[in-house]
């Protein structure tokens, strides 16, 4: 279970934290949970796990948090992908609503849990601006803003003029919230690794799943060195890697790329610029870090191959360049970094979280679309219930077999 998931240098690789050494499984081992996967979802998913008193191991082909989780741009919104007004004729009103507000509830779990570790994780509590690309798609962003007006979001509708004055951004209309925010992917799962070992996970690293199999009420896995780790329950948080093996259907491969400016990027005195996103598909997204970078992706692709992938990653990082500069003209910075990496899209924008008919014993965790870490912490919540055989009201809004349009 290994795929090229990410080239270039993301941002989160320089002048990152010393991560301590994880061994490799070199030995036949039992536990619990074991949870396969050791990026921002399992090390969420663990931590959880070993709060509970569970006992945990997890174990990942590379170094923790080296997989795609490094290739986020860590932007935390509630939303997923997939306007609120799509969602409902997809899923139905009340599993849509419910959808978005799972978003709220699990940025608002994500910052107290990362209260209780030993690293802040650059976590910022940030205003987010959605943004109506051209006057077609200002139609589109009214109503949706209306449409969540109607059930109760705290959003508002920004004016031409409102945008150039208080962002000098300039868009035909934006949804504003408040209710986003930004973290460092690599920090996050480092500390909440460290914080869980102190309750008992066992983290092994560049250790390879090739087969799974359940017997009676044991399930066992067999890396590719040929040892066995037997579980009770497994857990599944292996990302876009996943569809090498469970070949969904009705998610789709994609590419997509990031750049990062230098940091102290000099920004207007007292200006905090939001989260930005546009409704242009694909859609350019932006943030800044606390050390006064500008982070950018977008120009999405489809997944071919990582070669082609990768010989994308020049011409996409000059574009993704043009277009900032055009959006922030009074700015003076230079890129310092880029990267690309592969994602997975589901088709009504939301994560599968729970049970597979063909992996009996085992859970997966699997935040397709842009909202990872959002959808990570929704499924640290769901999974534990899962195991524990507790109900969970919002289980059913994301198991595999859900209605999705």
């Amino acid at each position: 279970m290994s795929l090229d998931l990410r080239t270039g240098r993301p941002v989160w690789l320089i002048n990152r934290q010393r991560i301590a050494g994880h061994k490799k499984l070199a030995k036949n081992i039992r536990s619990e949970i074991a949870v396969v996967g050791g990026g921002v979802s399992g090390a969420l998913i663990a931590h959880r796990l070993a709060s509970l008193g569970k006992q945990v191991i997890i174990v990942d082909s590379r170094d923790i948090g080296m997989g795609s989780t490094m290739a986020s741009t860590a932007i935390l919104s509630y939303e997923p992908e997939v306007h609120l007004i799509d969602l409902i004729s997809q899923i139905g009103q009340r599993f849509a609503v419910r959808a978005y507000r799972a978003g709220i509830e699990a940025l608002d779990s994500l910052e107290q849990t990362i209260k209780t570790l030993d690293d802040s994780c650059d976590f910022r509590r940030r205003e987010s601006l959605y943004l109506a690309s051209n006057r077609k798609h200002a139609r589109i962003v009214r109503r949706e803003c209306e449409t969540r007006q109607k059930h109760n979001f705290e959003v508002e509708l920004l004016t031409r003029g409102e945008l150039a004055k208080s962002y000098s951004l300039h868009a035909p209309c934006a949804i504003l919230t408040r209710q986003a925010a930004e973290v460092n992917p690599l920090k996050l799962t480092l500390a909440l690794i460290r914080s869980a070992q102190k309750k008992g996970l066992k983290v092994f690293s560049h250790t390879a799943m090739k087969r799974y199999q359940r017997t009676g009420k044991e399930s066992v896995l067999t890396t590719g060195d040929d040892f066995c780790i037997r579980a009770r329950h497994v857990v599944f948080a292996t990302g876009y890697e996943t569809q090498q093996f469970l070949k969904q259907k009705a998610v789709h491969l994609a590419s997509s790329y990031a750049i990062a400016s230098n940091a102290r990027t000099k920004f207007p005195k007292g200006r905090e610029y939001p989260v930005i996103w546009e409704s242009a598909r694909p859609y350019l997204y932006v943030r800044t870090t606390v050390d006064g970078r500008i982070v950018a992706g977008g120009e999405d692709v489809d997944f071919v191959d990582a070669e082609k992938r990768d010989q994308l990653l020049a011409r996409k990082t000059k574009t993704l360049e043009k277009k900032i500069r055009k959006m922030f003209p009074h700015l003076k910075w230079k890129v310092a970094t880029a990267w690309t990496g592969t994602f997975a899209e589901s088709r009504d924008g939301l994560p599968y979280i729970g049970s597979h008919k063909d992996f009996p014993g085992a859970q997966f965790a699997l935040g397709y679309s842009g909202n990872g870490i959002t959808f990570a912490t929704i499924a640290s919540a769901i999974i534990p219930d899962l195991i524990s055989q507790t109900k969970n009201s919002d289980a059913k809004l994301f198991r595999f077999d859900r209605r999705s349009g």
